[in-house]
């Protein structure tokens, strides 16, 4: 069975992330995302996946090659004209040749997905296409509940001629109305286990809290990453003061610097030569490879980019830091709210008192 991993979505410059880097590629722990749902697709034994990314599958082409394992081969489909979900599964109809086929996000993590009770459910219905949906229940005083698409359909090649060659073709507003018009038998299955979507970088970070603090869902994230202490990953090159704190869950990546009087307050990510000052504070946040934080600086519930600085005593908080300048352009807000400066503040913050109260007495090393 083969699969079509759908990676790209049109942005139209409304997240600066996707800017930088296309959202397939943003990493989670220890590998970008899309990585995860390779190994997940692997894991229900799909070895052969399509990726199609409209104009930056040449981006995640370069990251992943075309075998990045002996049993996974990936073939990729370009295309720079939004296509819809259902336009690139038309793209990839002689790759897919006359078989049954799965259709999943290439920006969503998939946590104890059944997918083979999806096929078999599949298999004994005789459909066109299978929904995966989440049960989620409404505001009725009933407490009915509905069914909600998730993002995972399993379809046989009988969709092909439903689907026009060019143009923008969606799966559920257009294709699927069409193949029930037509007298096709579509339907929806229950999922079992978890989708976290990501669409943008309030979502990102989201994903990363609720995957942290899920001791049974992060395990396949994490069970392959060195750790002495429950809940704390540290890469054996990384580099922590014995007077820095790291208090899980969080994981710190190759070749990191924790700096004296450090403070890093989980669920947290710090990716690969990032360099965390001494006495800053990183709480609830992403740090892409090689970023670096401050001396005394903050940063609260933010993602800072591969290689951006946050300035020495500055505060980040709920934004998005892209690069040195901090423009106000850049500091994205998801929040709604503005980031605070130093001098925009009176008396002592609030995360300084939290600061002095985690740090060490004694120096003792985290590791």
């Amino acid at each position: 069975m083969k699969a079509v991993v759908l990676a790209g979505g049109q942005e139209f410059g409304q997240c600066p992330l996707s800017r930088q880097l296309p959202r397939a590629l943003w990493p989670v722990i220890d590998r970008p995302i899309i990585e995860h749902v390779l190994a997940a697709l692997r894991g229900a034994g799909i070895g052969q996946m399509a990726i199609s990314a409209n104009g930056r599958t040449h981006t995640i082409a370069a990251k992943l090659g075309y075998n990045p394992s002996p049993d996974v081969t990936i073939h990729y489909s370009e295309d720079t004209m939004p296509r819809g979900a259902a336009g690139c599964i038309k793209d990839c109809e002689d790759w897919l040749g006359n078989e049954r086929f799965l259709v999943c996000q290439g920006t969503s993590l998939y946590l104890g997905v059944d997918f083979a009770h999806l096929l078999e459910e599949h298999k004994k219905s005789g459909a066109a296409v299978t929904v995966a949906a989440t049960v989620e229940s409404t505001n009725d005083l009933d407490r009915q509940m509905q069914l909600k698409p998730a993002g995972i359909y399993i379809c046989e090649p009988s969709v092909f001629p439903f689907i026009k060659t060019k143009g923008y073709q969606d799966m559920k507003e257009q294709l699927i109305p069409k193949l029930t018009e037509k007298g096709l038998k579509v339907q929806a299955v229950p999922l079992t286990g978890k989708v976290l979507s990501i669409r943008n970088e309030e979502w990102y970070l989201n994903a990363m809290v609720d995957l942290l603090n899920d001791p049974a869902n992060r395990k396949q994230f994490v069970e392959h990453l060195p750790s002495k202490l429950p809940g704390i990953w540290i890469h054996p090159s990384a580099y922590v003061h014995p007077q820095a704190r790291v208090i899980g869950p969080a994981y710190i990546g190759a070749g990191t610097k924790v700096l004296a009087d450090a403070v890093v307050i989980g669920p947290a990510v710090i990716g690969e030569n990032c360099e965390i000052a001494s006495d800053a504070v990183v709480h609830e946040s992403i740090l892409w490879n090689e970023s670096r934080v401050g001396r005394g600086a903050m940063v609260e519930q933010a993602v800072v980019a591969a290689k951006a600085v946050v300035a020495p005593n500055v505060e980040v908080r709920g934004s998005i830091v892209l690069d040195t300048a901090l423009s106000s352009a850049e500091r994205t807000s998801l929040s709604g709210s503005s980031d605070l400066s130093p001098h925009e503040l009176t008396g002592e913050r609030w995360w300084k008192r939290v600061l002095k109260s985690l740090k060490p007495r004694q120096a003792a090393a985290v590791e």
